[in-house]
């Protein structure tokens, strides 16, 4: 490839790019151009190197939000420097008044060697920012995306960021960020995001509502008018600064079954968890069952407010046409986290038990069918209130087998005809037990509860004595609610579980007392 036919192609890579800036990037004078023949063989393209120092960098631990400020503005070690030669450092210097671009400006990224360059690593993740400007003024949002992409994307060949992007003519997309941003992301203390108006992007840091409110917290934490190549630059370092917490911040999230904005194929239908909601798109072959499936979740939800089911999901908006397919959209999205302690697991209990309590009443009972803890999420704004969740497979009578569910966790009448809320009340039991694994410290009484849940107690033909399961309980009934649950001031276990030994060398639980107290509201 001749001189003429690399610089048209660099044009398509850079439309932006003038024809002197490629002949300044590529042909030199006569003293650089003999210099490089002398050497030509010595020069070595040290990319891999340099994006494996990138990679080698000590994780810190999360900084607190208010030393996020000064953690973006450190300057960069020497051996995290991208090394060029002299002639390619030169050509990103500019004397133009309005894009001033100074050796100062270029040593925040940037050092000059005389063997050594990282052109490679330079053309994959930073070229791109550096020699593209912003549109005009006047540009529409989409006129910026490409700009955006440069500055934001490109650099970590992916979008780590919860971002807003509007052009100079639109209003404030701060305030449009924090309305359709809901918080799920505990036990992290904040994640990170973005917010452009243009040119001009603002890096923030995005915390928990404050009590009572929905809305996160939003920091500013840093500020770039990305006009000049300048600027542009010491963006980028504040790119590789922050690229530093973003696994911390993933690891303190932990996994989830459905990651935001990543579709989560199933084999017969397609779930994405949005900003604010949650969509579920059914694929099955036959689009006449899809539809049906949109049918039946209609009837639910319209259901759930004829009856006022408490504690469940709603539906938002749903589709049955070419254009959409076969989709609805559920809200709230809530957090999908399992209850950490016994009180979170009392208060999850309690909800799910006064969510069954109106749907298992005898004017027109649904059976959820599948309880499980993936099918129960917390509100975000609302740590002691919890949700049930999925209703794909639930039903009313005459109820069929649903042999479709796995055996090893749902009741075994479930896979009969005829049964009843019984499978649920054993779902309830089997969400204490398996919460036993992880809690430690379960008090026995609680556990034994469960476990009589799963037992002889599920079953409908005992609700009516009171010696056995009766949702009015310990107060798991009607307005439950407007119950508070805590421990007795002279309780042994008020400061932490107390454990000894029964006598015979097996530790357990000192008995405990839980005080229900109703609520002023």
């Amino acid at each position: 490839m001749n001189f003429l036919e690399f610089a048209k192609e660099y044009k398509k890579l850079f439309p932006n790019i003038t024809a002197e800036e490629i002949c300044k990037a590529f042909q030199v004078n006569n003293e650089h151009q003999e210099l490089k023949r002398k050497r030509v063989v010595d020069v070595v393209d040290v990319s891999a190197r340099t994006l494996e120092n990138f990679k080698k960098r000590p994780k810190p631990t999360l900084p607190p939000v208010n030393e996020l400020v000064d953690f973006l503005e450190r300057p960069l070690s020497e051996d995290l420097k991208i090394p060029l030669l002299q002639y390619q450092y030169d050509c990103l210097i500019s004397n133009n008044f309005e894009d001033l671009c100074t050796s100062q400006d270029l040593n925040i990224l940037f050092c000059v060697s005389k063997f050594e360059n990282s052109f490679g690593f330079y053309s994959k993740f930073v070229s791109a920012s550096l020699w593209n400007n912003p549109p005009s003024n006047v540009g529409t949002e989409y006129s910026f995306v490409s700009f955006w992409d440069n500055n934001i994307r490109y650099p970590f060949n992916a979008c780590p960021f919860r971002g807003e992007e509007k052009s100079f003519l639109n209003e404030d997309p701060r305030a449009e960020f924090r309305n359709k941003l809901v918080w799920t992301y505990e036990p992290a203390p904040y994640i990170l995001g973005y917010y452009a108006n243009g040119p001009t992007v603002e890096f923030v840091a995005i915390c928990s509502p404050q009590p009572g409110s929905t809305e996160p917290n939003i920091f500013n934490i840093a500020k770039s008018d990305l006009q000049t190549k300048a600027q542009r630059i010491l963006h980028l370092r504040r790119m590789i600064n922050l690229s530093l917490i973003i696994e911390s911040i993933h690891n303190a999230i932990g996994l989830h079954d459905f990651p935001e904005f990543y579709p989560v194929k199933r084999s017969d239908k397609i779930i994405e968890v949005c900003a604010t909601k949650v969509k579920k798109t059914f694929t099955h072959s036959y689009p006449a069952i899809n539809y049906g499936r949109v049918e039946k979740l209609r009837n639910i939800y319209k259901k759930f407010e004829v009856k006022g089911v408490p504690n469940v999901d709603k539906l938002f908006a749903s589709y049955c046409d070419e254009k959409h397919g076969a989709v609805v959209y559920l809200e709230p999205k809530g957090i999908r986290v399992n209850p950490s302690n016994q009180e979170e697991l009392l208060n999850a209990i309690i909800c799910i038990l006064e969510t069954l309590e109106v749907l298992h009443s005898e004017d027109d009972p649904i059976f959820h069918q599948d309880i499980r803890w993936s099918n129960v999420v917390r509100l975000s704004n609302e740590k002691s209130k919890w949700i049930l969740i999925d209703w794909d497979d639930s039903d009313s009578p005459p109820t069929r087998p649903a042999s479709h569910l796995a055996k090893d966790n749902h009741a075994p009448e479930v896979f009969e005809a005829g049964h009843g809320g019984e499978v649920d009340i054993w779902g309830v039991g089997r969400l204490i037990t398996d919460a036993s694994i992880w809690i430690t410290g379960l008090s026995h009484n609680i556990i034994k509860f469960g476990e009589q849940m799963q037992t002889s107690h599920y079953s409908p033909r005992n609700w009516k004595d009171p010696e056995k399961f009766n949702p009015a309980w310990l107060g798991f009934g009607t307005s439950v609610r407007k119950y508070e649950v805590s421990l007795p001031t002279d309780s042994i276990h008020k400061d932490k579980l107390r454990i000894g030994s029964d006598g015979s060398g097996t530790m357990e639980i000192f008995p405990m007392s839980l005080i229900f107290k109703r609520r002023k509201n």
